[in-house]
């Protein structure tokens, strides 16, 4: 999972095409606290990065992104995906019309179920006032 993980948050970070400090300080936390991830290298970590810029580069739309990483993924790791992928849109107080596109397509492509979405929005709501 960690490899999807790293690829489909650094999507959230630029589904709006800007870079926020608040994602920034958020990725940098998980880079330390989160279980998944801060058990991988920071070598590892640009790997991934790196794989992402690589598909953005050579045309990949973010719905195939986001099928692939999804289909090594189990759904429990979706789950936790999409949650982490829509605190980060959250992150900085707003969503973007871009970013609630990018959480539609996840919720799609991974048939994310209503009760998940509405638990995950429902948490954001309420930590980061977005709607």
């Amino acid at each position: 999972m960690s490899k999807s993980l790293i690829q489909i948050l650094v999507l959230a970070v630029t589904s709006d095409g800007k870079h926020h400090p608040e994602e920034k300080t958020l990725l940098e936390s998980y880079k330390q606290y989160h279980p998944t991830i801060r058990s991988m290298k920071q070598q590892d970590i640009d790997t991934e990065v790196q794989a992402f810029w690589t598909k953005r580069e050579a045309g990949m739309e973010d719905a195939d992104i986001i099928d692939g990483l999804g289909k090594q993924l189990s759904e429990d790791e979706k789950n936790t995906a999409y949650a982490l992928a829509f605190e980060v849109c959250a992150s900085n107080y707003e969503i973007a019309p871009s970013e609630t596109t990018f959480i539609k397509c996840i919720e799609e492509h991974w048939k994310i179920k209503k009760k998940i979405i509405d638990a995950v929005k429902l948490s954001c709501q309420m930590r980061y006032s977005v709607s």
